[in-house]
């Protein structure tokens, strides 16, 4: 996603995830139900439970976990009547705050943020190993087919100057890219107007974690 509002322009600053968001984003299903809103711009209980293969009801019950957290919020002007659900983003970005707490979230403080972020970052390591756990399993079970599956991992030597760097390269090409074939909310474009071929839905993870001894201090220092 990007790090945008809907409302946002050049004199706004862009807004982060708010302490409350954060622990409603932190199950994996949830973060699957978000996704699902965002690419669609709005959506009901029952498509995004068609859609995930998920009962209806246990849908329903993250959806109000969301609302309550300010995640998302109902949509009437997509609803077919009074009784029809639409529910929508309450922004297009959850970004964790660069710093320890959210500065748009005046509630939260350093510790409880840094909890908040935690759990969700930890969904978002779940949701992955799943998404990966099925995939294994499908090419085992169909092999062949032209749509790209990747892991690569490795163990880098850097500085943090530049870690940061790679971060931030890493982080700018993913944003890039995020924008394809969506439109300036995030909404999924029909035709897929950036690309010449179908488009598919991949999931992608970025990490780097420092090596830490037994006392918390990264590894592999230069002595002297």
């Amino acid at each position: 996603m990007s790090s945008t509002t809907p409302d946002d322009d050049a004199t706004t600053p862009p807004r982060h995830a708010s302490q409350e968001q954060l622990r409603a984003l932190a199950h994996p299903l949830r973060l699957d139900i978000v996704e699902r809103v965002g690419r669609h711009g709005t959506a009901r209980a029952a498509d995004i439970a068609a859609d995930l293969s998920v009962p209806a009801n246990s849908v329903s019950y993250h959806l109000r976990i969301l609302a309550r957290g300010g995640v998302i919020e109902e949509a009437p002007e997509a609803a077919r009547d009074r009784r029809d659900r639409v529910w929508k983003l309450t922004q297009s970005s959850f970004h964790f705050h660069d710093g320890k707490r959210s500065a748009n979230d005046p509630h939260s403080t350093d510790a409880d943020y840094l909890a908040a972020s935690g759990a969700t970052s930890l969904a978002a390591f779940e949701r992955m190993r799943s998404a990966w756990s099925a995939e294994i399993a499908r090419q085992s079970a169909a092999p062949g087919g032209e749509d790209l599956t990747s892991l690569y991992t490795t163990d880098l030597r850097l500085s943090v100057k530049q870690a940061r760097e790679l971060n931030s390269l890493i982080q700018t090409t993913l944003a890039d890219y995020n924008t394809l074939n969506r439109d300036g909310q995030g909404v999924e474009i029909p035709g897929d107007p950036d690309s010449e071929d179908a488009a598919f839905h991949y999931q992608v993870l970025w990490a780097a974690v420092p090596h830490r001894s037994t006392a918390g201090e990264p590894t592999g220092q230069d002595d002297g």
